[in-house]
């Protein structure tokens, strides 16, 4: 059979990975949003590890490290259950290409205050609000362009393959990052990264779907922007995966605005940190791997409950760790696991809402993940400066444990989810 790009391709051998690959990157609108997103992906993680290098070194405080990405992610919390009424209601090229320019203002201010040496805290702090608050629409806009770019049923094969962008630049980025801080310093990364957003633009100005808001009857304000947040109550299946992925957001996700604390703490390597985030990259890639050859198998409730699981082992296990030979798998289990059930949901929620409105359901599960988080990033910052570093990853890990006995125990919320 053609595509509607006119290629042709075949329905057979798409059980392997290779297969699915070659099924959705047969989409040339599904190949330019990839690439874009995998270069500004890139250049993100190149920025995180100079930020969280340049952040402990100017104040050492554990606590004041996770408000970054508390200021970062709070406008989430505020408005993300409503940032989906913009995705379906405006014209998501216009937004995505808004959204990755002030991306790319805020990464060259950070530039220029860092390289002519008059950054303060309270600068990177500002700058992680308001890149916030623009986060919170973008990031239900480009997920569900996905489904613009693709026919609805290469959609559960592109959702996983659409992730890898985030977690293969996880691998590179942080390698590069590392590099570029030895050489050169911060300022060189967070220039890099402004550079970055330019690929995100031009994929978006050349995809050829119609990428315009859906045309739908005139409704109430409230309504549009209340209708997600209803439906996804409503469905239980919806509400359980929310309340699920919202408790690994607060007590099991935290560890990684503390990657700097641990790296220097806990490991004392300074500034190899970048390889502690080249170890959850490996994990996360290595998920969606098998997250991808099980797209079409009936086994998405039990990967769900099995990460949550193994997120509470690992973070007791990381806990304990006072070397690279226990800090780094430990990592990598972390990466995996959390890439197994935040993407395994991400598809459920696509796939699970219907077309008028996915961008609304869409944004509760970036709510879940990125709204919800920031209470708990800021919480166990806290808690590790007052006590330890350690006894907040092992309270972490016992909650995440009590969540995955409500996983295994309340089959009801995720029967049928296949």
């Amino acid at each position: 059979m053609s595509d509607r790009d006119g290629v042709e391709t075949s329905s057979n051998d798409v059980s392997m990975p290779t297969g699915k690959l070659a099924r959705v990157f047969r989409h040339r609108d599904f190949r330019l949003l990839w690439a874009g997103a995998f270069f500004s992906f890139c250049g993100s993680w190149i920025q995180n590890i100079a930020q969280g290098y340049l952040v402990y070194q100017l104040t050492h405080d554990k606590n004041l490290l996770g408000l970054v990405s508390f200021f970062g992610m709070v406008p989430v919390t505020v408005i993300g259950p409503f940032a989906g009424s913009l995705t379906d209601t405006l014209n998501k090229r216009v937004l995505m290409v808004v959204t990755q320019a002030v991306f790319a203002v805020g990464a060259c201010f950070l530039a220029a205050a860092t390289y002519f040496n008059f950054v303060q805290y309270w600068h990177i702090v500002v700058v992680a609000l308001i890149l916030g608050l623009v986060s919170a629409i973008e990031m239900p806009t480009r997920q569900s362009v996905v489904s613009r770019v693709v026919p609805i049923e290469d959609l559960p094969i592109a959702i996983p393959i659409n992730a890898l962008t985030f977690n293969m630049s996880r691998l590179i980025g942080p390698a590069i990052g590392g590099l570029l801080l030895s050489a050169f310093g911060p300022a060189m990364c967070y220039l890099i990264n402004g550079i970055s957003f330019l690929a995100l633009i031009f994929a978006c100005l050349a995809i050829k779907a119609d990428l315009s808001a859906m045309k739908r009857e005139p409704q109430p304000i409230m309504d549009l922007i209340t209708e997600g947040a209803l439906y996804t109550f409503r469905e239980i299946r919806l509400r359980t995966l929310f309340v699920l992925e919202c408790s690994i957001s607060v007590f099991g996700l935290f560890y990684l605005t503390q990657i700097p604390a641990i790296s220097q703490e806990m490991l004392g390597i300074g500034e190899r940190l970048w390889e502690s985030y080249l170890a959850v990259g490996v994990g996360s890639v290595c998920a969606l791997l098998i997250v991808m050859s099980l797209t079409e198998r009936p086994v998405k409730a039990l990967v769900i409950r099995i990460a949550i699981t193994t997120i509470s082992l690992a973070l007791l296990l990381l806990s304990h760790a006072t070397t690279i030979w226990v800090a780094y798998p430990a990592l990598a289990i972390l990466g995996f696991s959390s890439v197994s059930i935040f993407n395994t949901c991400n598809t459920l929620f696509q796939t699970l809402s219907p077309e008028r409105l996915r961008g609304r359901v869409l944004s509760m599960h970036v709510w879940a993940l990125s709204g919800i988080g920031p209470f708990g990033v800021w919480g166990f910052g806290y808690l590790a400066q007052k006590t330890s570093l350690p006894f907040a990853l092992q309270l972490g890990g016992l909650l995440v444990g009590l969540t995955a006995v409500y996983g295994w125990t309340f089959r009801r919320g995720l029967a049928g989810v296949q």
